[in-house]
């Protein structure tokens, strides 16, 4: 069956097969660089031994007490070996409480039947917390979801011509995930709108609402050899974060559009577990031989599925790339190889592969 056909449940169960690792905190400076680090130090050879072990466990090379000491400016206890769930009381290490159905998932090949290797850093807050291009993303302690996932994959997939990829399916990952959890809870929207299409995807690594960016995605190679590789996917979404400290204009949090959120520590927890179970679906093909081109450009492929979900696609955009000038146009579609498309006002088409991607206002036609 379809991992897509297959919804996001609350379970009671503690070996969820999803989570293979987790360590929380109040504060850290960045869950990217904590992760990155971790994985580094790690003593396994293979990319999926370092992942599946990062923190926590008897086997673990990285303890918890290792990983505070690797980023400076952490604060507060770890939770990690064990976890204390608030909620239910269950202390957990590696079998992390996860509300996660594992039914359905790609298993991971070569592995007995496991899911892919994931683990996640989880933090309350981050003083150094940073996004694309080198951009400082603004946080409150216990507004947001601020978290890095781990996961293995094809070193030769994460260095080639479709890496530009990883962060729309990862955004596309947090997406569902935040869908399913705001379901569940039968969270309504605050102006009684109807959930169609208020949940988007901007090119190439934005969570919109309403046509305001809600959330982020960056996503940062750990090399480890030539055939495996690691992929840290950070990922920070705004969920009571105030609008006056909202950091510009067209960013938004979720509380403003919706009734009836749990509370912080609930809804972190559901968007980890839900997340999860989305980025083990949707990146596990990837790694499979003869896998990749089938899940990309499919009749339900990734690639068709994060059009359709595209607030970018169709609207006038400002492209302004890492080198090089400025551009207006439309983005007309996303390339098989994860670039944009955008015809200018010449009537030229460019591909763009790394830009800061802005929607510009449509501008009416003047009728002589």
């Amino acid at each position: 069956m379809p991992h897509q056909n297959i919804k996001w449940q609350p379970s009671a169960s503690l070996d969820s097969g999803v989570v293979s690792s987790i360590v929380v905190f109040d504060t850290v400076d960045s869950t990217n660089t904590l992760v990155a680090h971790a994985l580094e130090a790690s003593s396994y050879s293979d990319a999926r031994d370092r992942v599946e072990r990062l923190f926590g466990g008897s086997e673990s090379t990285t303890s918890t007490g290792a990983v505070k000491v690797l980023v400076s400016g952490t604060k507060g206890k770890a939770e990690g070996t064990p976890r204390k769930n608030a909620r239910q009381g269950v202390s957990t290490t590696r079998n992390y409480e996860g509300r996660v159905a594992s039914k359905g998932l790609r298993r991971w090949p070569g592995a007995g039947g496991r899911t892919m290797p994931l683990s996640v850093a989880v933090a309350d807050a981050q003083s150094r917390c940073r996004g694309r291009l080198g951009r400082t993303w603004v946080n409150q302690p216990r507004c947001s979801l601020l978290a890095t996932w781990a996961l293995p994959l094809p070193t030769s997939l994460l260095t080639g011509p479709l890496s530009g990829w990883m962060p729309m399916v990862a955004g596309l990952a947090a997406l569902e995930g935040l869908q399913d959890v705001l379901e569940y809870h039968g969270c309504q929207l605050a102006d009684g709108g109807e959930p169609e299409r208020i949940l988007t995807l901007k090119w190439p690594n934005d969570l919109f609402c309403r046509g305001s960016k809600l959330g982020g995605i960056l996503c940062e190679l750990v090399r480890v050899d030539q055939d495996w590789s690691a992929l840290a996917v950070g990922i920070g979404i705004n969920l009571f974060l105030p609008r006056q400290a909202l950091p510009i204009a067209d960013s938004t949090s979720l509380q403003l559009h919706y009734l009836s959120l749990p509370d912080y520590q609930t809804l972190r927890d559901d968007l980890v577990d839900a997340i999860s179970w989305h980025l083990s679906g949707q990146m596990a093909p990837l790694g499979l031989d003869g896998s990749l081109e089938r899940a990309l450009n499919g009749p339900k492929g990734l690639r068709s599925r994060i059009t359709a979900l595209s607030w970018t696609l169709g609207r006038r955009v400002r492209v302004v790339p890492v080198s090089g000038a400025p551009v207006e146009g439309r983005a007309l579609e996303i390339n098989p190889d994860a670039s944009l498309r955008v015809r200018l006002s010449d009537g030229d088409q460019v591909d763009v592969s790394t830009a800061d991607v802005g929607i510009l206002p449509e501008v009416a036609a003047v009728r002589a």
